[in-house]
């Protein structure tokens, strides 16, 4: 796959997203200073002219008719036109087609708003490549740290249980690999993005990302089938659920289990490579190229699940696809919502297919 190489791009921070606040707000309280002293030099009456009464013309004038009577400037009950010549609270709160020449938000935007916060201005979820692409160096001792901790917790968990394959062995070296991916992610949203993992990484769900979800894992089964298909009766063909099957005959084990491929898995993983990796990535190699990039990174991950050395093959390459269908489901989305519920399905698909 041949990568082109795009220009650098300016990748704002929360010291800038503050400061573009401030500025926004000094624009539109200038504004409106200068509109109150237009709208008081027209009222004024000309210099060393006496002053004219409410309701009477000026010397010299013609009296009006009912129908020629002006109306007074403000308010008019006008849409748009009720505009104070003063800097009202909230003044953040307008988002940019309701803003002024100068960029600040009109009075009636800030009407029709019923809660006026700064995060209006936020994007809701990544919108472009806003981590930057050297932030995906994080993910390599992201990882490394995770793998320590898996080791870690494994070991605790042989020592309390004597059971090197049993269920609490199991769990505490997934919650030692979650805590490195997690550690992650989060030192990379405060360092380099906006400390939020809804804005840096769609981290969020809607109502219509159950539709998408069902979508994705239909399309994540049907890539992973194929693999498993081309390779079966090879030596290359394998698959990664014997820690499912270690557990039948267990209850409390496959409850454990269940709940980790179920919801920790889907969880942890759809955050880390479909929310931090390819919004990373993007950044460097594209939407497109990040999504492929992050699904071999995802493929790899699993190398050594299988119970023969080739039969990895199957696992990586049918993972890696799944990690496609996954990474546009994100970029499609802008949210991880629809490829979390995905990735729960397929788990749920597998645990099922053992039992």
């Amino acid at each position: 796959m041949r990568v082109s190489q795009q220009p650098a791009v300016f990748h704002p921070s929360v010291g800038d997203e503050r400061r573009w606040r401030q500025q926004a707000q000094a624009a539109a309280v200038e504004d409106a200073g200068a509109e109150y002293l237009r709208t008081m030099a027209a009222q004024s009456p000309p210099e060393g002219g006496p002053t004219p009464t409410p309701g009477r013309p000026g010397p010299g004038a013609e009296p009006l008719t009912g129908s020629q009577r002006p109306e007074p400037p403000w308010p008019s009950g006008a849409p748009g036109q009720d505009e104070p010549p003063w800097p009202t609270e909230g003044i953040l709160a307008a988002g940019p087609s309701s803003s002024s020449s100068r960029g600040g938000p009109t009075y009636s935007a800030l009407q029709s708003r019923d809660v006026l916060s700064p995060d209006a201005l936020l994007p809701d979820g990544p919108s472009g490549p806003s981590i930057p692409a050297r932030a995906a160096w994080c993910a390599l001792p992201g990882i490394l740290a995770g793998y320590a901790l898996a080791v870690v917790g494994a070991t605790i968990g042989e020592a309390l249980s004597g059971s090197a394959t049993g269920p609490v062995t199991t769990l505490l070296s997934e919650m030692g690999l979650w805590t490195g991916m997690l550690g992650t992610v989060i030192f990379v949203s405060r360092r380099y993005g906006s400390a939020s993992l809804r804005r840096d990484f769609g981290l969020g769900i809607r109502g219509n990302d159950v539709l998408w979800g069902f979508a994705a894992v239909a399309a994540a089964l049907v890539v992973s089938e194929i693999v498993v298909v081309v390779f079966s009766g090879t030596k290359f063909a394998g698959n990664n659920d014997q820690i499912i099957t270690q557990q039948k005959g267990h209850e409390v084990g496959l409850v454990i289990l269940t709940l980790i491929v179920e919801l920790g898995a889907p969880f942890f993983e759809e955050l880390f490579f479909r929310g931090f990796l390819r919004t990373a990535l993007q950044a460097r190699f594209g939407a497109g190229g990040a999504v492929w990039l992050q699904a071999a990174f995802f493929g790899f991950a699993h190398v050594g699940e299988s119970k023969t050395a080739a039969g990895n093959v199957t696992v990586v390459l049918a993972l890696f696809l799944v990690g496609v269908v996954l990474g546009y489901t994100a970029k499609l989305t802008r949210r991880l919502g629809a490829g979390m519920l995905a990735h729960c399905l397929f788990n749920l698909v597998a645990v099922a297919s053992v039992l």
